[in-house]
């Protein structure tokens, strides 16, 4: 009669346990299935970041509405320093001002922070609170840092770091045409977040996907930050408008 296995001596019971072959394959397929996973999870998590970047955008325009509202219809849509690629500064550590966007932290319509910042971006120079970009901004963080927002604004007239609202365009006036979006000072600044297209803000409210491929030729000669790009960017927002 045989033994119950419990009563089998060490040396006389069988073990079911994988071959290193039988292993082998196992992490194959596991890492089959993998490889086949990965691609749709990072479409998935862009196409997240994309539609987050949108809402951002959209919330975006309900702080310009209330900045046109206390300064005669106009806002900061420009550009420092005779560079059209300087388009998203909030602080100038070098004037110690705020600037551009900054009028608007400046006048108390930051406090939704994370939306002036795209999701999908890599550049710390770019991103919310990095060593790079600290937050707060100027005299109520660290004086002595740049600081940006991660969009960039229609370069549409060169502010100085003092302007008075006259200065300043009209909102009403930009109802189909582009008025913020991904930053596109230069190629690298469009690989560094959603890389096959910018999301662009029109004046009157609504946002769009841009395809790279519409403003490709424009963005490639943009290769530094210089005045002498300046007609690339003009050329760059107008195939953004709308009409």
């Amino acid at each position: 009669m045989n033994k119950p296995a419990y009563l089998k001596s060490p040396q006389t019971r069988s073990f079911s346990a994988f071959t290193l072959v039988e292993l082998l394959v196992v992490i194959g397929i596991i890492a089959a299935l993998a490889a086949m996973l990965l691609p749709a999870l990072g479409k998935a998590r862009d196409a997240a970041n994309r539609a987050a970047c949108l809402s951002n955008l959209r919330q975006v325009h309900l702080a310009f509405i209330d900045y046109a509202g206390n300064n005669n219809g106009r806002v900061p849509l420009g550009y420092r320093d005779a560079k059209k690629q300087f388009n998203s500064m909030i602080y100038s550590a070098t004037t110690r001002q705020y600037v551009l966007l900054g009028l608007l932290y400046r006048a108390g319509l930051m406090k939704s922070t994370g939306i002036y910042f795209c999701p999908s971006e890599a550049d710390p120079r770019s991103m919310f609170n990095t060593s790079a970009n600290p937050w707060p901004p100027g005299p109520d963080g660290d004086l002595t840092k740049q600081v940006y927002a991660g969009y960039g604004l229609r370069p549409q007239v060169e502010i100085s770091d003092t302007p008075l609202p006259a200065d300043m365009p009209k909102l009403n006036h930009f109802r189909g045409r582009a008025i913020l979006a991904d930053l596109t000072a230069t190629p690298a600044r469009v690989q560094s977040r959603h890389r096959s297209g910018v999301n662009v803000l029109f004046g009157d409210g609504a946002a769009k996907w841009v395809a790279a491929s519409q403003f490709k030729s424009s963005l490639e000669t943009c290769t530094t930050i210089d005045s002498k790009h300046n007609d690339s960017q003009d050329v760059i927002w107008r195939t953004f408008d709308r009409s």
